[in-house]
């Protein structure tokens, strides 16, 4: 068998998988874009939310940036200092207020909530917020690798920053629901590659858009997103995809010294490949890159530091299990 046979399977084949028939609402222009801030205290949680269309909200990004910077805590409530231009109107039953700032009419709106304890958790809400603007649910893995640290901030501000083709208030896009007494079989069931799956993991029988395969990795210290996707070119080299990664968990990039310095060759999916690990303060990164010169492959690791160590070996274990099928598998 070549060294491509197995990469080949991946791309043409999309690991054998019988694609589920996805609806979405087609991007209209303007995309919608949420950026939004969770500060949790003692006995209550804030949510302070900026919405709008996504070239305005982009534009004015820093300056909301700067507001969820300066946040801080006074006789136990939120409190804030408003920045210049910016307007605050009257508190509501259901607000705690509501800020207006932009450069042209309508202005932008910026909303503040309180609620009791953790406000339904953290996945709840940012699973909320991306029905609202149209996206899938993510997993609670999912979940911890987009909400980030706010850094410079004066308190412990999450941050999230979402996209999508809803508006907000004008309700979720359809989503296809499937017969709870006809399930659909698991994509490691009829996909020509075999892998063996470490304990405690469990595979998305639909991953998210692009990926070919997806796992939530369960362990003692919690869960780490791992996902497969594969791509019909080189995909830009192995050095910049491992300075993307070190980006991406805020680490510098390394540039010609990035495979030397951060990379070991290890055999995957039949070619030459690379394992990858950028760990930082809030954020880890675990990968195989494969590249040949004409695909490239991506087994990712993604989540909090301390699952993403105490999974390194199964993780280079299931990279180092994936084979084709045989029949009697």
């Amino acid at each position: 068998m070549r060294p491509l046979s197995l990469i080949a399977i991946l791309l043409l084949a999309a690991c054998g998988r019988k694609e589920e028939v996805r609806h979405y609402k087609a991007p209209k222009d303007p995309v919608w874009r949420m950026l939004a801030a969770i500060v949790a205290g003692k006995d209550n949680t804030w949510f302070l939310k900026a919405v709008g269309p996504g070239d305005r909200i982009g534009r004015h990004k820093e300056e909301v940036l700067g507001y969820f910077r300066g946040v801080r805590f006074e006789d136990a409530d939120l409190r804030w200092t408003l920045p210049t231009g910016w307007q605050e109107e009257q508190a509501t039953a259901n607000r705690q207020a509501t800020l207006r700032f932009g450069d042209r009419e309508p202005r932008l709106e910026l909303t503040i909530v309180r609620l009791a304890g953790d406000g339904g958790g953290l996945p709840s809400n940012v699973n909320r917020w991306r029905e609202q603007l149209g996206l899938d649910r993510a997993s609670d893995a999912e979940v911890a690798v987009l909400l980030q640290k706010l850094e410079g901030a004066t308190l412990d501000v999450k941050i999230v920053d979402l996209s999508g083709p809803n508006r907000p208030g004008t309700g979720t896009r359809p989503m296809m629901a499937r017969p709870a007494e006809a399930p659909s079989p698991s994509p490691s069931d009829e996909s020509p590659i075999a892998f063996d799956l470490p304990s405690g993991w469990k595979e998305n029988p639909h991953p998210g858009q692009g990926r070919k395969m997806e796992f939530s990795a369960e362990g003692a210290e919690g869960s780490a997103l791992v996902t497969l996707t594969a791509f019909s070119s080189d995909a830009g080299g192995i050095a910049a995809n491992i300075d993307r990664w070190r980006t991406q968990v805020g680490l510098e990039p390394l540039g010609d010294q990035a495979v030397v310095r951060s990379a070991t060759p290890m055999t995957f999916v039949g070619t030459e490949g690379w394992l990858v690990e950028a760990i930082g303060r809030e954020r880890a990164i675990l990968g195989v890159i494969a590249i040949t010169p004409g695909a490239s492959l991506f087994l990712k690791m993604d989540g909090p530091p301390a699952v993403v160590r105490a999974q390194q070996t199964a993780f280079a274990r299931f990279a180092q299990s994936f084979r084709l099928r045989k029949q009697h598998e």
